[in-house]
């Protein structure tokens, strides 16, 4: 994939939304909703929107990127979400991922596959292959129904989630002066963050650059429930080197690609186009890191996973310190992703050099 590509790529996908939009779609066909009825309800009208009817098919199709990208795209994905049961969220959910995993030649259907067979250690293959790609964008359904299916009721949300020991040193550790805390894009890191917030932590959200209407929603629900959400900015930079020098927390990704970065720390074994940003600034602040996630258990809770506060050594200026401590955070990235590799919901290509077989 070119570099050209794939900055188009990640421009046109901004997140995993699509994939509830290809549920709704596939809800709609269920319903057997016909374009020509007058819709009853709002939701039964941005249903029609989704679309899987055509003039002469009765099918059709919707440009599931493009419509995700909207503030339409995510009401969409939260009506249809609080408006069914769990049995039929988690049952579109499968119905969704076979459509989404069926169309082998999508941008986001080779990301996910590449980051798997990356994070298998290039060894799963053919079926085995095919179906951690469908396993993957299933869990990633089920993600965003829980998180939308909710209702507006931050203990509706909190019940959701093991308040576990790690829960709580994360908070306690986090009220000591400045950390730079990195979240990895495995499990249910929303609704964990937004968890986290009502239950009192404070941290400045560095998300990203020029969101969209779809983005600018999701980060309207995420404030609500405490987090200060701020697009990649100069401005924004400099509040959080501030907020870090009066003992504050921000809080970024560590896996979601930056197309044509200019250092690759090794991810899986590979030099990836992962960001630096949270070295440099917990460098430069002195301020240790803390790697997060928020697994799925077997029970339905999501679990916070935290690593220890890692202080970053070396200099800022020097490019292969920076590198070394990126790739000192990536390894406990690798560990949490290995413990359950299908609940790793990143749709961006991580390595757009490789493609998986």
């Amino acid at each position: 994939m070119s570099g050209a590509e794939t900055v188009a790529a990640v421009r046109e996908l901004p997140s995993v939304s699509v994939i509830v939009l290809a549920f709704a779609s596939r809800w709609l066909c269920f319903t057997k909703t016909s374009v020509a009825e007058p819709p009853a309800t709002r939701t039964r009208g941005l249903l029609h929107l989704s679309g899987c009817c055509d003039p002469e098919g009765g099918r059709a199709r919707v440009d599931f990127q493009s419509f995700s990208n909207s503030r339409l795209g995510i009401g969409l994905a939260l009506a249809v979400s609080r408006a069914m049961p769990p049995a039929l969220g988690y049952r579109i959910a499968r119905s969704g991922a076979r459509r989404l995993a069926a169309d082998t030649d999508s941008y986001m259907t080779r990301s996910i596959r590449t980051n798997q067979w990356m994070a298998s250690g290039r060894t799963l293959e053919g079926a085995a292959l095919d179906e951690a790609v469908r396993a993957t964008l299933e869990m990633s359904g089920r993600f965003l129904y829980d998180i939308y299916h909710l209702p507006s009721n931050p203990q509706a949300l909190l019940r959701r989630v093991a308040v576990t020991d790690v829960f709580e040193r994360f908070l306690a550790e986090t009220s000591k002066g400045p950390h730079v805390v990195v979240g990895v894009h495995l499990g249910n890191f929303d609704l964990v963050g937004q968890s986290l917030g009502i239950s009192g932590w404070r941290a400045q959200v560095l998300s990203v650059a020029d969101p969209n209407g779809g983005y600018q929603w999701q980060n309207e629900m995420r404030a609500r429930n405490g987090l200060e959400m701020t697009p990649v900015t100069i401005e924004s930079l400099k509040r959080a080197a501030r907020r870090l020098a009066d003992g504050g927390t921000v809080l970024t990704g560590i896996d979601r690609p930056l197309p044509g970065a200019e250092l690759h720390p090794r991810f899986f074994g590979a030099p990836a186009d992962v960001p630096v940003l949270h070295v440099r600034l917990a460098m430069r602040a002195q301020a240790p890191v803390i790697v997060i996630s928020a697994l799925q258990r077997e029970d339905g809770l999501y679990e916070l996973q935290a690593s220890k506060p890692m202080m970053m050594s070396g200099s800022v200026k020097n490019q292969d310190d920076v590198v070394r401590n990126a790739e000192t955070a990536l390894a406990v990235a690798e560990e949490f992703i290995s413990r359950a590799p299908r609940q790793w919901a990143m749709p961006h290509a991580v390595w757009p050099d490789i493609q998986a077989p």
